[in-house]
């Protein structure tokens, strides 16, 4: 069990360094420590296995803390994401029903507008930090150490609820067990090339499940590194540095800007020996530009949410082969882990001929359990024997090589973030002043894609500076900062195919075709 790998780590390396987070730090011992005790907090509050209890924080070491409470007794850890909206934080704790929600005090004036409304739904507040107004506070929880009744969880209960934007208007709960979560940490840590003695730097987001990645000490004991806050790539490299990081997790957007201010680097990044890299595509151009301006080995990832983030993996043996002789290699996504078996198939769920493109499913311990409250999506995905279909649209070689040629199609990633056109489409359209709207990804410099809308109006007599200025600024207000299109084409009609849906391809071609990059 997770609770017994972490009970390990305290034990086998007690002094040993857990996490570094900015000038802070906290050993085995202290994370172990400080988790019991929340955990048994919140055992004296009532908080049961299968009761949820999420957190709205940035980054910090007590994200962690929080969620081996979590793991010791059996409760589901919701993450919230701070940049999500007011609007769809509340739809996050009234989706899975919190009986409890940690709030930093940064975090507390975005949620502010809807608090009182998380209030009447009888969800117990905890403060953190020095500066939060609420009644029960993180650290005092902690100075009571009330005592902790460790739970033996069943593999199948589920551990996480992480949300990503969906296909309605709401961000969608994928519903994560914790066998899925144990087996994710058990065996990628190996394909990151992780060892006990490396310091790891994981700069992901802890609100999705790219915490998991911050967890993979649980499996050697290792140390990890996370950003104070949010990334930044200045502190990035001062920790690199200081804390002497031999290995790090980055998206394409960060490698590229390296790359871009690889002449101003003064510090001293030479134990940094392994990136990987993934989140987003990237390009062959930025690899081995990456590559040969600082010298480490790489590894990229494949994955999703619903499979525990990675599946796929293209090691640093790979990337040299690719590098010397076979450019080829450096447009595939990696080779499916032994931890997955994968199937290739065609719309109707047949497989195809081997080499051909088509649909991939995955299948394995990692798979999610469902998306929560939400049968019928759970059932378009996720087959009676256990198959997920991705939608993501790729073929293998005869040497196991995945090339992805389609990310689940409509989906826009920017700055390695999913976003949904429709999530945007759904927001805009509640403006009276919007008869149409559609929303596409466009190539970005340095974030992927950026998010582009086009509208149709209502009132003629609006002038189109007037109307990209409303649409703006009401995607500011109701949407998050990723989500908000970086531009607004006012259009008489949207372009449409013969059957009259909306031509995305079209629309997509004009943003390129016009090379509108006003952002």
């Amino acid at each position: 069990m997770l609770s017994d790998k972490l009970r390990r780590c305290a034990t086998h390396y007690p002094d040993k360094v857990a996490y570094y987070q900015g000038d802070r730090s906290r050993n085995w011992k202290d994370v172990y420590e400080r988790a019991k005790k929340l955990a048994g907090a919140m055992q004296a509050m009532g908080v049961k296995p299968g009761d949820r209890v999420g957190i709205v924080c940035k980054e910090c070491i007590e994200v962690y803390e929080h969620f081996y409470a979590c793991v010791l007794i059996g409760a589901v850890r919701v993450g919230i994401n701070w940049r999500y909206s007011p609007r769809e934080m509340l739809h996050v704790i009234s989706n899975s029903a919190l009986n409890v929600c940690i709030i930093q005090d940064s975090c507390k004036p975005l949620i502010d507008p809807v608090l009182a409304e998380v209030q009447q739904l009888d969800c117990t507040l905890i403060g953190l930090g020095d500066d939060h107004g609420i009644a029960l506070d993180f650290e005092g929880l902690i100075a009571d150490d009330a005592p902790c009744d460790i739970v033996a969880v069943d593999g199948k209960m589920p551990l996480l609820h992480t949300y990503t934007s969906g296909v309605t208007a709401d961000p969608k709960g994928v519903v994560l067990s914790h066998h899925a979560i144990e087996t994710e940490i058990s065996v990628v840590p190996s394909y990151y090339c992780l060892s006990g003695a490396d310091i790891y730097y994981n700069p992901a987001q802890s609100a999705w499940v790219a915490i998991l990645g911050g967890m993979f000490g649980l499996s050697n004991g290792m140390t990890t590194v996370i950003p104070h806050d949010l990334f930044d790539v200045n502190n990035y490299l001062k920790d690199v540095e200081r804390r002497k990081v031999t290995a790090s997790l980055l998206v394409p957007a960060m490698m590229q800007s390296l790359c871009d201010i690889k002449d101003e680097i003064t510090n001293d990044i030479s134990s940094l020996k392994t990136v990987a890299y993934g989140s987003a595509p990237s390009t062959p151009a930025l690899i081995r530009n990456f590559s040969s301006t600082f010298g480490v080995d790489l590894v990229q990832l494949y994955g999703m949410t619903e499979c525990c983030a990675w599946a796929a993996f293209l090691m640093p043996d790979d990337h040299r082969k690719a590098l010397k002789d076979h450019p080829e290699i450096l447009k595939a996504s990696g080779r499916f882990a032994t931890h997955v078996d994968y199937r290739i198939c065609s719309e109707e769920g047949v497989d195809v001929p081997p080499g051909e493109t088509g649909i991939i499913w995955l299948k394995g311990d990692t798979i999610m359990t469902e998306y929560l409250n939400l049968p019928e999506q759970t059932k378009e995905v996720l087959q009676p024997d256990g198959w997920l279909i991705t939608n993501d649209i790729g073929r293998v070689d005869e040497n196991g090589y995945v090339y992805i040629t389609d990310r689940q199609k409509s989906l826009i990633n920017t700055g390695g973030v999913n976003v949904f056109p429709s999530m945007v489409e759904s927001v805009i359209s509640e403006m009276p002043e919007i008869s149409e709207v559609s929303v596409v990804g466009v190539p970005h410099p340095r974030w992927g894609e950026a998010v582009v809308a086009a509208v149709v109006v209502l009132d003629k007599s609006i002038s189109n500076e007037e109307i990209q200025k409303q649409v703006l600024a009401y995607s500011v207000t109701n949407l998050s900062k990723l989500e908000s299109p970086k531009h607004v084409e006012v259009m008489e009609a949207l372009p449409r195919t013969f059957s009259g849906k909306l031509d995305k391809n079209n629309l997509r071609k004009y943003f390129v075709e016009n090379n509108i990059t006003d952002w």
